[in-house]
């Protein structure tokens, strides 16, 4: 007790000797009852001070909120000079009114609740889980005792027992556990942090590669035009078809042959578009692409370019000792930005398959005939990395060169939780990319 009484005495000494910064101050007479110092903000979970000198052993403090809820708070330690207090983790994050209940109820003053910070760093949980299967989630500040909690979409919750490891914990998804999205919350210090609302438990993990990605798209009232990239490791063809009263004509393509080790020409050039004629990659010790050698219509030599990546495996640059061809960015593991299209995510959005192909870079393949080494390594499974979500929107700049024009964008899964289809709409104009798998 002492030890607590010396920590009051040190913080209301604090508290003084910095004025009135940060703090609200009610001043009377010389009725200690009339004055008072109430701190102007204090965190969930933790500790504050009311520096007066009328409280009484009977005192109990609460937070009154403009709804009416009321919080009660945790006296810690009570001195002729004030009081410390400690605001429950549950405490919502808003401005309360500090009141004192001590024969009467008097109002202190507001004081605003931050919200609690979450004590790790750097966490990372995995996309999805076997039934059974044991889950490692990384981070830096899990601690003894703490546990995992997950959350199905009916607000069901499963404890799960935790165990430390170097990484960060260790947990078993209950092998009784029904296939489908949950949240996953961390349970420490009597707080709760939401580490990941994607996480899905599936029974069986299928795999499966795709065969080829298709693009639909209006030509005029009555045609639409169809683009797709036919793929195996021998051969790769993007074919332009037009469509019209359900019959679908070939219009043309264009013909990449494998040399058999790594490289890939332009063996048949339908649209004449392609600035690749051909191109050799190479990997780094980890399996990466780590850069291709590429002949570039009009060049007598090869044009090296190198394939940066960040810690986490996605790919941010594809360059040459010229220019940046190719910049990607990312936030929480998502594609935000291919070139000049941006994408934008929702906490509770779409997930793909956590083995399924990234959607964007099968829609960006069909979009750009002019530089294609840059998706064979995606088309052919080389470049395996994915968004942890799927885009709710895309937004990309107006034809007119002012302005932005936003696509809410919608899919299609099959079975095993694969997409199928993104589809979007422009002018009433219906726009999809279909993904066919092997």
């Amino acid at each position: 007790m002492s030890r607590i009484i010396i920590t009051l005495a040190m913080a209301l000494f604090l508290f003084s000797a910095c004025g009135e910064n940060g703090k609200q101050t009610l001043t009377g007479a010389d009725n200690p009852l009339s004055e008072w110092t109430v701190p102007a903000s204090v965190t969930a979970g933790s500790e504050g001070v009311v520096q007066w000198n009328g409280f009484t052993a009977e005192a109990s403090l609460l937070l009154s909120g403009s709804d009416g809820t009321e919080y009660p708070l945790e006296i810690i330690a009570l001195t002729a000079s004030g009081v410390s207090f400690k605001v429950s983790s549950n405490v919502p994050e808003g401005v309360y009114m500090l009141v004192l209940e001590q024969g009467s109820r008097t109002e202190l003053g507001e004081i605003r609740v931050l919200a609690q910070t979450m004590p790790l760093s750097g966490v990372k949980v995995p996309s999805d889980a076997l039934q059974g299967a044991a889950l490692s989630i990384a981070g830096i500040g899990f601690e003894e005792g703490c546990s995992v909690v997950l959350v199905d979409a009916s607000g069901e919750e499963y404890l799960l027992e935790t165990a430390l490891t170097y990484e960060g914990v260790s947990v078993v998804v209950p092998e009784s556990l029904a296939e489908g999205k949950y949240s996953v919350y961390l349970v420490q210090d009597c707080c709760r942090w939401l580490l990941s609302d994607t996480f899905r438990v599936y029974a069986v993990i299928v795999e499966k590669t795709l065969a080829a990605v298709r693009y639909y798209a209006p030509y005029d009232d009555e045609i639409r035009t169809m683009l797709e990239w036919s793929i195996s490791e021998e051969v790769l063809t993007i074919t332009s078809y037009m469509i019209e009263a359900g019959q679908t004509e070939l219009s043309n393509y264009d013909r990449y042959l494998s040399d058999g080790n790594g490289g890939y020409i332009l063996e048949y050039d339908g649209f004449q578009a392609s600035n690749d004629l051909a191109m050799t990659y190479h990997w780094d010790q980890d399996g990466k692409v780590a850069s291709t050698d590429v002949l570039i219509y009009g060049h007598d030599e090869t044009t090296p370019f190198t394939w940066n990546y960040d810690s986490d495996g996605y790919v941010t640059d594809i360059t040459s000792p010229k220019l940046t061809l190719r910049r990607f960015e990312y936030q929480d593991g998502n594609i935000t930005l291919f070139r000049v299209t941006s994408f934008e995510y929702e906490p509770d959005g779409p997930v793909n398959h956590s083995s399924a192909p990234d959607a964007i870079w099968g829609y960006m393949s069909l979009v750009e005939k002019n530089d294609p080494f840059v998706y064979f390594p995606y088309l052919l499974g080389w470049y395996t990395k994915a968004s942890a979500q799927l885009p709710v929107r895309m937004v990309k700049q107006s034809p007119t060169g002012t302005g932005t024009l936003v696509y809410p964008l919608s899919y299609t899964f099959d079975e095993d939780g694969y997409v199928t289809k993104m589809e979007w709409s422009d002018a009433g104009d219906g726009y999809t990319v279909e993904y066919i798998y092997r």
